[in-house]
């Protein structure tokens, strides 16, 4: 039986993809600050610390990083966005000095990023090799992938998913819009015409171990569904599952940002990005299109 372990089991990606890791035969570990003691396959670490257990290595043939503080969880104060950065960079570089230090079998590591590298406004249709920006989101995806980079210097084979808005029933746009929808009070947001780029939780799950079995498929690539959805289609479509009225005006820009602050700008963010580069390798997805998506999400 093949031995994965995850960071960041404990968050929505991160069960899913246990599940279907399970299904599929798959030893699976969890690094995590409260490990349980009926459970063997838990190992402790605390990246605030730069702390872990060496033994999650034994036996370790891929690595699924994950971990990293909510970019939506808390409204950005200088204190979250500090812990929102040192979150991933600093349990990226506590793996990376790990399998520096011990004896190890890896042989591929499936590292987590995110397209807010692009900014909140890229032109045209958005490839992997669009340059990065500057705002605060873009800023912590560089750094955080430029720490992972170091996994390549140690021989592992490395891939790199910039997520996008990831649709599930566990949380993320749809619990958020779901809630509203359910009182009637769903909205777009802004104009509503800003392209979302989206993917099923179930196809992100799929392409975690996709690439994981495909280790010569190394580099970046975008975990995006191939048909974008504007934030009004992906809101009416919540609405219509739910079988909930949408009549409310639009939530203005300027509300956002004057509720939010500078989160605000992030949940306006027009973004058309390809998943080119994925197909091109071989990974079929299951949910092409929003509406269908979302149906399913909610039965």
């Amino acid at each position: 039986m093949t031995k994965v372990i995850i960071s960041g089991g404990s968050g929505n990606v991160g069960k899913n993809l246990t599940t279907l890791l399970k299904k599929n035969g798959f030893e699976v570990g969890i690094l995590t600050r409260n490990p349980s003691k009926d459970n063997k396959n838990d190992y402790y670490w605390d990246p605030d610390k730069m702390e872990i257990d060496p033994k999650f290595l034994a036996g370790t043939d891929m690595i699924f990083h994950l971990a990293g503080a909510g970019v939506a969880d808390k409204k950005w104060t200088s204190s979250y966005k500090k812990e929102i950065l040192e979150s991933r960079v600093n349990g990226t570089r506590l793996l990376v000095e790990t399998l520096q230090r011990h004896t190890h079998q890896v042989k591929s590591i499936v590292s987590a990023s995110a397209v807010g590298i692009y900014g909140t406004h890229p032109e045209g249709l958005v490839k992997e090799q669009y340059p990065a920006d500057s705002n605060f989101l873009a800023e912590v995806c560089v750094k955080w992938e430029d720490e992972a980079m170091a996994f390549s210097n140690l021989g592992i084979n490395l891939s790199i998913i910039r997520i996008g808005i990831v649709l599930s029933k566990e949380g993320g746009f749809i619990k958020e819009i779901g809630n509203l929808a359910k009182y009637g009070l769903a909205a777009p947001l802004g104009s509503g015409k800003m392209m979302v780029p989206w993917i099923h939780v179930e196809d992100l799950c799929r392409m975690f171990l996709f690439l994981g079995q495909h280790p010569e498929y190394k580099g970046i690539y975008n975990g995006v569904a191939p048909h974008p959805e504007t934030n009004a289609g992906l809101t009416k479509y919540i609405a219509k599952a739910l079988n909930r009225p949408m009549f409310l005006p639009p939530v203005p820009g300027f509300m956002l940002k004057l509720l939010m602050g500078e989160m605000g700008g992030m949940l306006l963010s027009d973004q058309n990005i390809s998943s080119e580069k994925i197909q091109e390798v071989g990974f079929g997805f299951k949910y092409l299109h929003a509406e269908e998506a979302v149906r399913e999400i909610l039965g």
